[in-house]
């Protein structure tokens, strides 16, 4: 083992060379053999003098082997002076090729064809070649031989002419090959850079191995370095004719740093255990072997990030700057194309849906073959150089890459792999190629993207699909709807907007389930609203969102609520106590309270013995909702993922975006909702919300004084709570009369004039009859409009006339929080803002235009305002209301904004031509920032389908009654 060791260390060198040899011989041959194959598409004059080249470029390098391997020694100074002959011959004629190489790639233009003297001088050369190294003494006399790898060669007097010439070949091949980069094709001046960067190494080692330190030292020894070198030389040019797609020099000079630095740190110990004559010398070299193989990669991926870290500072290469935007993909295709944009420094990119589009599909046959990328340069090139299979499908290709403004396309596939998109991108500077990383980048990002791509384009077509569906369940609603207010309006008699208290148990039983179905219809239609909004992508809006009590909201969910039966129903406890307000959306909270409840109520069955349990809390300025359910409960490894959008657990049918929906609505709200549960014990959901009832008392009181200053009313009261009410009421400006009883509160009504009445609930009770008289006219026309207001301090009465006398025409409201300024102003704030503090039939004979291209819409309106004394016209397009314009007497108009045919805003400004006076409110199903700004740009006010009566009757008190509390607004300072 020790023999073998030395002799494989005496001879190293030469076996290195004999290896590099024969890697040059086998790129020789995968050369000749890929160029037969027309991968290049270069002709055969160009090729063949590269292959005959390298062949002599292996045979001079082995020719070198000789002199550092002991058959130098060993056969003696003839052998040798025979072997440095063969290996002039040798890198003679290499050069000599390479000169012919270079000289026809610059000839391309001219059709391949050489000049006179440039086939002169490759004549000229082989001549002196083989004259001067065949001719004995001419070119080396002999060699004298001292051992391995030592040696001096004695030229003759001809080496000159024959070193002259090759030096001279050198620097003409240079030339050409620097012709050759500068050529006005970016892909022929990469592939000439190539060749020169190889040819500059090479020369640079002959000139110093075989020239300079020969004659200056007389020392041959490191001869053996230009041969070695020659392999960099050949591989470059090899590389640059086969291949049209490159790496950057960076990208080189990290991937050879970090192998060589890793190769040197292996090979230097195996070095030194090998020229160290120790009895253990080969087990140590067995260890270091085992110890390489095993931590090779660990030590190679080190090095490899400190080379990138050095060359390419934080950023990293660019293979690892785009696939680490893989990430990116899982929220947004689009936002992850605009970083990887920026990335590659490209001008535009985009990711396009192949589909039906007939341009993209124009590259889909260029995918069929072992092509993995399209680069405008390479097809550019391959149409000029090469000889395609079919070029007129490649002409095509280059056509549409100009038209569409792209330099490179690159397919994504789907799991069975078929190219479902294209991703299409230039570069900022349209004649700078794409390099191989940034290509190997890319096709490794979406090689993983392409599932999310895919996936996102899914989702969008399920979000079509559901918005379509969304649109066509909404129409349906509005007609059930529709035919619900027909028969509020015949059986029971819409005028009154009530029930008669002397109807029947029956009838009022048919009512309440009436009325839940209406209810049932409205709430559906938000919901539906709300889910447009989200496929729209607007996401939530906060533009409607309006003060709330949060404890009326919650009981009024709990009743809108489906329980599957009365006993779940029962199960279900509030605690009103803390009650407080927010700034938000009724229809999300309500959303938000269902999703709680469904998922506490999905657990009723299995545990029969659970509750839910709601009350509101104040901690540290800000305001709490608290469900408790004490059911299952939810582990801690559950809790920390339930807000996550599609998780899911415990429930076949979820979908796992409730929650993470309730979250968004929360957000939306300025607060939060967070989770805290004991598996076994209880779930408890946290809703947190900002403190805001300073601010809306504030407003509130604001607002009241400007609408109540100068009204005059009448408070019959008979007891404390009475004048704490009037005293209130003055205070915001109102002049306010005081009456025990009704007989002499509504004697004052004829000899003065009274905008409102306020009347304690008992007096009411007792003086129904009254009140009876004055709505029948027996007091006057100016008693009969005027609207009665009832308070109470009492929550059973209350209770008792919301269910009973709140019904009836009698009355128009109820005031809440006596004693309670807050409450109070609330209360007043809202009866106000609905329009029940109006005279009665102040919209009687007014004329309203509903132009809407949906008959059941626009009879919808018709039923809420004809139970006003509102004369409605109809039109079912924009032509048909301009019409209308010109011919009808009209106080206000309520515009759709989607039509067929001319849309509500088109229509809209040709009216505004013809009547600047009438106001025109707009009827939309969206409230996109695009619609909204049409919207304010041409119409004086929106309403926001679907619509209730309440909504419809109060935009119209705004418009057509002075005296209206919304009008005040406008007045408020900010």
């Amino acid at each position: 083992m020790p023999s073998f060791i030395n002799t494989m260390s005496d001879n190293f060198i030469a076996i290195f060379l004999v290896a590099i040899a024969v890697v040059v011989m086998l790129w020789a041959t995968h050369f000749a053999r890929a160029l037969s194959k027309n991968r290049s598409g270069l002709p055969r004059p160009i090729y063949f003098p590269y292959t005959l080249y390298t062949v002599f470029i292996s045979l001079w390098i082995l020719s070198n082997a000789y002199f550092q391997s002991d058959l130098l020694v060993s056969l003696g100074s003839s052998a040798a002076t025979v072997m440095a002959l063969l290996a002039n011959v040798f890198s003679g004629l290499a050069f000599a090729f390479a000169f012919l190489f270079s000289c026809r790639l610059v000839s391309e233009h001219q059709g391949l064809k050489l000049k006179a003297w440039q086939w002169g001088l490759f004549g000229l050369t082989c001549m002196i070649i083989l004259i001067t190294n065949v001719a004995p003494g001419m070119n080396v006399k002999t060699v004298d031989v001292s051992g391995i790898g030592n040696f001096v060669i004695h030229f003759g007097p001809a080496s000159g002419a024959f070193f002259g010439i090759l030096l001279l070949l050198v620097v003409l091949t240079l030339v050409n090959f620097i012709r050759s980069s500068r050529s006005a094709i970016r892909l022929k001046q990469v592939k000439a850079n190539y060749m020169v960067m190889g040819m500059v190494g090479f020369i640079l080692s002959t000139f110093l191995a075989h020239f300079l330190i020969p004659l200056l030292f007389n020392d041959f020894s490191k001869a053996w370095l230009p041969p070695a070198l020659s392999i960099i030389e050949a591989v470059f040019v090899g590389y640059a004719l086969l291949h049209n797609r490159f790496y950057s020099s960076r990208y080189i000079a990290l991937l050879s740093f970090s192998f060589l630095a890793n190769a040197a740190l292996y090979i230097t110990p195996i070095a030194l255990i090998s020229f160290q004559e120790s009895p253990h010398g080969s087990w140590l070299l067995a260890l270091w072997i085992l110890i390489t193989g095993v931590f090779w990669n660990s030590s190679h991926a080190i090095l490899r990030r400190g080379a990138n870290r050095l060359l390419y500072k934080e950023n990293g290469n660019p293979v690892e700057s785009i696939c680490n935007l893989i990430g990116e993909f899982r929220y947004s295709t689009e936002d992850a194309v605009v970083k990887l944009n920026q990335v590659l420094n490209a001008k535009s990119g985009r990711i396009q849906k192949v589909g039906n589009n007939p341009n993209a599909n124009v590259f889909l046959s260029c995918f069929e073959g072992d092509r993995s990328v399209l680069v405008k340069q390479e097809v550019e090139y391959q149409l000029k150089h090469h000889k395609p299979e079919n070029p007129e499908c490649l002409r095509s290709v280059a056509r549409e890459m100009v038209n569409a403004g792209t330099s490179l396309v690159l397919p994504i596939t789907n799991e069975k792999n078929e190219v479902t998109h294209l991703y299409m991108v230039s570069k900022q500077n349209e004649n700078e190629l794409f390099s191989s990383e940034e290509i190997m980048g890319l096709q490794r990002l979406f090689d993983e993207a392409n599932r999310f791509i895919v996936t996102e384009e899914k989702i969008r077509k399920s979000q079509v699909l559901a918005g379509s569906i969304a649109h066509e369940i909404r129409n349906p609603l509005t007609k059930i709807k529709y035919h619900f207010e027909r028969i509020d309006a015949d059986m029971f008699g819409v005028e009154n907007a009530s029930l008669s208290p002397f109807a029947s148990q029956d009838m009022k039983k048919i009512y309440q389930e009436l009325a839940e179905g209406k209810k049932a219809v409205q709430l559906g239609t938000r919901f539906i609203d709300a889910i447009l909004d989200e496929l729209r992508g607007e996401g939530i809006s906060t533009e409607l969102f309006e003060p709330y009590s949060a404890a009326e909201l919650t009981k009024q969910a709990i009743s809108d609520f489906s329980f599957y039966s009365d006993k779940h129903k029962n199960r279900i406890s509030i605690n009103t106590q803390d009650d407080f307000l927010f700034h938000g959306s009724d229809t999300l909270y309500s959303f938000v309270l269902f999703n709680l409840l469904k998922n506490a109520i999905h657990y009723f069955d299995a545990f029969p013995n659970s509750r839910v349990n709601i009350h509101f809390k104040k901690v540290n300025g800000n305001n709490e909702v608290h469900v408790i359910d004490t059911g299952p409960g939810i582990s801690a490894e559950h809790q920390a993922h339930i807000f996550d959008e599609f998780y899911t657990q415990g429930k076949e049918q979820g979908n796992g975006l409730g929650l993470s929906y309730c979250k968004r609505v929360m957000k939306s709200f300025g607060g939060d909702i967070s989770c805290r549960s004991l598996p076994g014990k209880f779930t408890e959901f946290i809703l947190s919300f900002p403190s805001v009832a300073q601010q809306i008392d504030d407003e509130t009181a604001c607002m009241l004084k400007a609408y109540l200053k100068g009204k005059a009313c009448i408070v019959v009261a008979s007891n404390a709570s009475g004048d704490w009410l009037a005293s209130e009421l003055k205070t915001l400006g109102a002049e306010v009369v005081i009456a025990a009883n009704a007989k002499s509160g509504f004697s004052d009504i004829g000899q003065q004039n009274v905008d409102f009445i306020v009347m304690d609930s008992s007096l009411f009770k007792t003086d129904i009859d009254l009140v009876k008289a004055l709505r029948t006219g027996d007091l006057g026309h100016q008693a009969q409009v005027t609207p009665i207001l009832l308070y109470t301090c009492s929550e059973n009465e209350a209770s008792e006339r919301q269910s009973s006398l709140y019904s009836s025409n009698l009355i128009q409201g109820q005031l809440d929080g006596i004693n309670h300024r807050p409450t109070f102003y609330r209360s007043l704030a809202s009866l106000i803002d609905d329009g029940r503090m109006v005279k009665l039939g102040s919209l009687i004979g007014k004329r309203v235009l509903v132009v809407d291209d949906m008959q059941v819409n626009r009879l919808l309106v018709q039923a809420y305002l004809a139970s006003e004394g509102v004369t409605v016209v109809q039109a079912a397009s924009g032509e048909e209301a301009i019409k209308c314009v010109e011919t009808e007497p009209l106080d206000l108009i309520v515009m759709d904004i989607h039509m067929p045919g001319m849309s509500g805003i088109e229509a809209t400004r040709k009216i505004r031509r013809l009547r600047h006076d009438i106001p025109v409110v707009a009827l939309s199903g969206e409230y996109s920032e695009e619609a909204k700004i049409a919207i304010q740009e041409t119409m004086d006010d929106h309403l926001v389908k679907p619509i209730t009566k309440q909504l419809l009757i109060r935009k119209l008190t705004t418009w057509l009654v002075q005296d209206s509390f919304s009008a005040t607004k406008s007045e408020i300072p900010n």
